[in-house]
């Protein structure tokens, strides 16, 4: 407090005719009673000391720890209920002094404040330019990461690379014009067709394996004869009596077994090899295959079912799980997978899909294993007497493995996730998985005729210049590929010059031409120029955006690409400054495909959705949730903001709290069980008054987030939907927390669990306001389908199962200071009229990611200026995007 007394009196000693942000000294007495008891020096509750808050506010970082004073103040959060209380005029008294303050704290501050550190292109920027500069899809994962703790990757600050880095984007870039080079040579090679009749590949084996088994087990049979015949004789006698008295070998098998391993030990016994055994041991290890091996009898079933002759039956868990096709011949370029195939009557309707993706190397039996995500997933919905023709398209590129394979939708790990279904459908049918997909054929054709990309478009190689000498000619495509690299920056005249020295340099070690000006491109895709936006700083403050660095800002803002060509050619003519202009290209862009890659890009990182791939969910106890799943549920959030973004007449963003409908396709809605979808296109579907879908609350996806992979975490789910939805984020996790120790391996439900964690008095001041939202999503189990029971997790030996004793659910609970609500419906009802607030975090995240650097308290004008144009258009998503792309900050570095 001697701080900012000390600083109040020295304001008279300058003279100055900016305008200062002070705080009325009278408003001392009000922290003094009301505030410094708990966040003073003597006593900083959640680490927030008023007494070192300077009255003058001179800084950013000072201006926004009052700011959260106001807005803590404004929510009613502070002082505590149960601490002394102002009086109405007191506190009325205090606010308005404190809203005046900050807004001239806004205005002196302004010019400190907001700067957009020098950006360079993230990972995802980097490889769609490159896309679009040469036609190649470039691995990134070799590259600086982008992120930091709560910033988007956009954020210029804090985005970092060591001169070493350069040397990977030197490679990268070299691989790019490689490919580049390559494509543009097989652009004229013919497509070609390759087939695969799965039927050809597979029953001859399958016939094999049968034939090899019968004649196996036939000999055994003869041999088991003979020897069970020995045992009963008399010189055997002691022998078998020995034999029966030692530790069983196998527990689980006859005992006989033990007989059979011993069984040259025999009087009279027959030689193993006579009847085509290689070991003595052999025949008792094929009496243990008889007796716990269902290979035999499920190749056996598969063998008799209908249409053999002409398909395969694809199989899960054990036995020929995929169909291949590929050759090393393939060139990159365009292809299209076909497949003709059918859906087994009588299956769940969840197994009625199949997995395009690339093989994982064979083990064992088991061929049905990707070894990452699918390429893609289609509903199969032909029948055996009427099968349909799918098609894939398929992106190859130089590093793209070069075989392709379907298999029926399952996890990676479909081995541990069938362990307990093989044993449950074998107690009923005595083989095991039946068959949920038949298929007749794969194919695979291309390359096709390639599209008219700007890489391909590019007139950079000058190819009727004839009249031009060598070295003109190289200088050319280097001054053009330059300029089309660096955005429409023109390169310098030294710049090009020494990129020409090298590519000379090259020619006289004896390079081709084209060869030789390969290691120059690779220079300029690794130069400050690419890998930097230019928008350089004059030095004096702020500065308007010109229209060609505007084009470029607003491509990478909502395409996270560069500018096309009619963005290119406004900019040029010095159109796009213009309001009607720009306003126009807003609504085109956004309408655009390559809008979803904003999308994605924002959405990921708003929302955290990181956290969908942290865990690897339990196969055995979540069969249904595997990779396809998991990218469909990443995909529903997706394409319902991106509906909402294009929908100018119902994209209010409040649907994303609370509405009648989803965003979903077919593999989803088997999922979530809604009828009568079919297709792989998601699609609006209405839904009925009873559905606890619609809306972020109801999506698989944010549930997902909301576990381990094995059990729900009120507490993860209730912070994000304070965080996201109602913007009140909480506050980190103290250091050491206790765990949940002394309720550990207890079959209680998530609630009580949780009540304990509560009674540490470190946890309970955050957790009463997240814990009650957490508990109202707890009828989202794990993988966010809906339940009315909770069992508890437990370990049942080789794998993980659910307590057979169950709890019912208590969704009821209250807001933190708030209303009361009864189940998940009612509390979804009352987080719906939040619309305002989920409306301000949304903009305040937006304004971060558009323009490149944190939000801070000098946007708040930004964001009043953004909420108040919303809502004069009932908060559409694309009114946000407008408003803030004309915004004076989005034109200005």
């Amino acid at each position: 407090m001697k701080k900012f007394l000390i600083s109040l009196s020295l304001l008279g000693a300058f003279n100055s005719q900016a305008e200062k942000a002070v705080f009325p000294e009278k408003n001392f007495d009000f922290l003094a009673n009301y505030c410094l008891n708990c966040h003073g020096e003597e006593k900083e509750e959640g680490n927030v000391n008023l007494e070192d808050l300077d009255f003058n506010i001179q800084t950013l970082q000072g201006a926004e720890a009052w700011q959260k004073v106001l807005h803590s103040l404004n929510a009613g959060e502070m002082p505590p209920e149960d601490k002394k209380q102002p009086k109405n005029h007191e506190k009325a008294d205090f606010l308005d002094d404190l809203s005046k303050t900050m807004v001239t704290a806004r205005k002196a501050l302004s010019d400190s404040g907001g700067k957009i550190t020098m950006k360079r292109l993230n990972r995802r920027e980097y490889q769609n330019t490159i896309k679009e500069l040469t036609g190649a899809t470039v691995d990134v994962d070799t590259l600086p990461t982008d992120e930091s703790a709560g910033r988007f990757d956009t954020v210029g600050s804090s985005q970092f690379i060591s001169s070493d880095q350069f040397e990977t984007y030197l490679k990268l870039g070299r691989a790019a014009i490689d490919e580049m080079f390559l494509r543009h040579k097989l652009a004229s090679v013919k497509s070609k067709t390759y087939r695969v009749e799965p039927e050809k590949v597979f029953n001859p084996q399958i016939d094999k394996f049968i034939n090899g088994k019968e004649k196996t087990y036939a000999q055994f049979r003869k041999w088991q004869k003979i020897v069970d015949e020995l045992a009963k004789a008399p010189e055997n006698k002691e022998i078998v009596e020995k034999i029966y008295k030692q530790k069983p070998k196998n527990k689980n098998l006859p005992k006989e077994y033990d007989l059979y391993h011993s069984a040259h030990k025999l009087k009279g016994a027959p030689n193993h090899k006579d009847f085509g055994f290689k070991e003595a041991w052999h025949p008792a290890t094929t009496f243990r295959f008889i007796h716990t091996q269902r290979d035999f009898a499920l190749y056996k079933h598969f063998a008799s079912l209908p249409k053999r002759d002409s398909g395969s039956y694809l199989m899960v868990g054990k036995g020929y799980g995929r169909v291949d096709i590929g050759s090393e011949d393939l060139v990159p370029g365009s292809y299209t997978l076909r497949v003709r195939v059918a859906a087994v009557d009588g299956q769940p309707a969840h197994r009625h899909f199949i997995d395009i993706g690339h093989p994982q190397i064979q083990t064992g039996w088991q061929f049905g294993l990707f070894p990452g995500k699918p390429i893609a997933t289609r509903q199969v919905t032909g029948t055996i007497d009427k099968p349909q023709i799918i098609e894939v398209p398929i992106e190859i590129d130089s590093n793209t493995t070069k075989e392709f394979s379907v298999q029926e939708k399952q996890h990676n790990d479909s081995v541990k996730a069938s362990w307990g279904t093989i044993g449950e459908y074998a107690k009923k049918n005595g083989y095991g998985i039946p068959p949920a997909i038949w298929i007749d054929w794969l194919e695979l054709e291309g390359p096709h005729p390639p599209k008219k990309t700007p890489a391909l478009q590019m007139d950079w190689w000058v190819q009727n210049s004839r009249s031009l000498k060598e070295s003109d000619r190289a200088r050319k495509i280097l001054q053009k590929f330059s300029a089309k690299a660096f955005r429409g920056v023109s390169a310098k005249k030294d710049y090009v010059d020494g990129l020409l020295n090298i590519f000379k340099l090259r020619r006289s070690a004896g390079e081709s031409f084209d060869v030789a000006i390969r290691k120059p491109l690779s220079i300029i895709l690794a130069s400050p120029g690419f890998l930097y936006f230019n928008e350089s700083s004059t030095g004096e403050g702020r500065r308007q955006l010109n229209d060609r660095e505007l084009a470029v800002r607003l491509a990478y803002f909502l395409w996270s690409s560069p500018p096309d060509a009619q963005l290119m050619s406004l900019a040029a003519k010095k159109q796009l400054t213009k309001p009607e202009v720009l306003n126009q290209q807003v609504k085109r862009m956004i309408a655009d495909s390559r809008a979803d890659k904003f999308v994605s890009g924002f959405l990921h990182q708003w929302l955290d959705m990181e956290r969908l791939d942290f865990f690897q969910f339990d196969t055995t106890l979540y069969r249904e949730f595997d990779d396809a799943t998991r990218e469909a549920s990443r995909q529903e959030v997706y394409k319902s903001f991106a509906y909402l973004m294009r929908n100018n007449k119902a994209g209010q963003i409040g649907k994303l709290l609370n509405s009648d409908y989803v965003i979903i396709n077919a593999l989803l809605a088997t999922y979530y069980g809604i009828e009568g979808v079919t297709g792989d296109e998601y699609r609006k579907v209405n839904l009925p008054k009873s559905s606890p879908r619609g809306g972020l609350l109801g999506m698989a996806a944010i549930h997902a987030m909301g576990s381990d992979g094995a059990e729900s975490s009120p507490v993860e789910r209730g912070a994000w939907v304070l965080r996201h939805l109602l913007n009140e984020p909480p506050p980190p996790a103290p250091a050491n927390v206790p765990q949940l120790s002394a309720v550990k391996g207890q079959n209680l439900t998530t609630r009580q669990k949780l009540l304990a964690h509560q009674a540490e008095p470190q946890c309970a001041s955050c957790h009463r306001k997240i814990d009650p939202i957490g508990f109202g999503l707890e009828n989202f189990d794990p993988v966010g389908k809906w339940r009315d029971m909770e069992f508890a997790v437990v370990s049942g030996g080789k794998r993980k199962v659910q307590s057979k004793k169950g709890h019912k659910i208590d969704p009821a609970g209250a807001f933190h200071n708030g209303p009361a609500f009864k189940d998940y419906f009612a509390m979804r009802e009352l987080i719906g009229k939040r619309e305002t607030d989920f409306a301000q975090g949304f903009t305040e995240h937006l304004i971060e990611y558009a323009l490149g650097r944190p939000f801070g308290f000098t946007d708040e004008d930004l964001v009043n200026e953004i909420l108040a144009s919303a809502k004069s258009n009932d908060y559409n998503v694309s009114s946000f995007i407008q408003a803030l792309v004309s915004s004076e900050a989005f034109h200005q570095k």
